[in-house]
């Protein structure tokens, strides 16, 4: 999926002939702290509602310095560069542009993150387990034959490279909760567990440190 098709397009734009109180007003209607400010299809910049509060209702916000975004992604962005583009900035709606860097609209970060999650299996329940492993040492193969013998089933995995430190380590999202068996076959096989995630009670293991989705998409 592409930028483009991310678009949120319920999400409402201001004018530069707006005043502060009609802003607000549309921000609490909608629900949102931080808006684009939009002249035809060139995007002037954002209004947030901390800004706003700092002036007189009457005033106009092209009387007022917009919020200014370096971020942006072209429509033909894929969908990972996108979660990359959010990751690497503190906004909560990123623009996007087409290829002539005309305004499209904008996608909301959390929008973008449930999505995201959906996609990925992550809201669905089941366990979670981190291995430490090389990406040039590792079979997934095996790894799936391991959770496959113990009646469960991979539905969604990530690698992760630590750039602190050079540690890599995959992540797998399983269709059952019940993992003690494949941890101890996981373990038996060679494969170092990191972490895991179950609502099932794990024997023998350290207790879970483990926050995935925090620490792998740090939105």
């Amino acid at each position: 999926m592409t930028a483009k098709k991310l678009i949120n397009r319920d999400i409402p734009t201001l004018k530069s002939s707006d005043n502060v109180d009609k802003a607000l007003q549309i921000m609490s209607e909608d629900r949102m702290f931080i808006l684009p400010c939009v002249a035809e299809d060139t995007l002037i910049g954002f209004f947030s509602e901390e800004l706003l509060l700092n002036f007189d209702y009457d005033t106009l916000l092209k009387d007022i310095a917009p919020i200014l975004e370096d971020a942006r992604v072209s429509e033909e962005v894929p969908e990972l560069d996108v979660v990359r583009s959010f990751m690497m900035s503190e906004i909560e709606i990123l623009p996007v542009f087409d290829l002539n860097k005309k305004y499209l609209g904008v996608i909301e970060k959390n929008q973008l993150l449930s999505d995201f999650i959906k996609k990925m299996n992550l809201h669905l329940v089941g366990g979670i387990i981190e291995l430490n492993v090389s990406k040039k040492e590792y079979s997934l193969t095996e790894i799936a034959r391991i959770v496959e013998q113990e009646n469960a089933h991979i539905i969604s995995l990530f690698f992760n490279e630590n750039e602190a430190d050079g540690s890599e380590s995959l992540i797998l999202k399983l269709d059952s909760t019940q993992i003690s068996a494949i941890l101890q076959s996981l373990t038996r096989f060679g494969y170092e567990v990191e972490a895991y995630q179950s609502s099932e009670p794990v024997a023998n293991l350290e207790k879970d440190r483990y926050d995935l989705l925090m620490k792998y998409l740090s939105i």
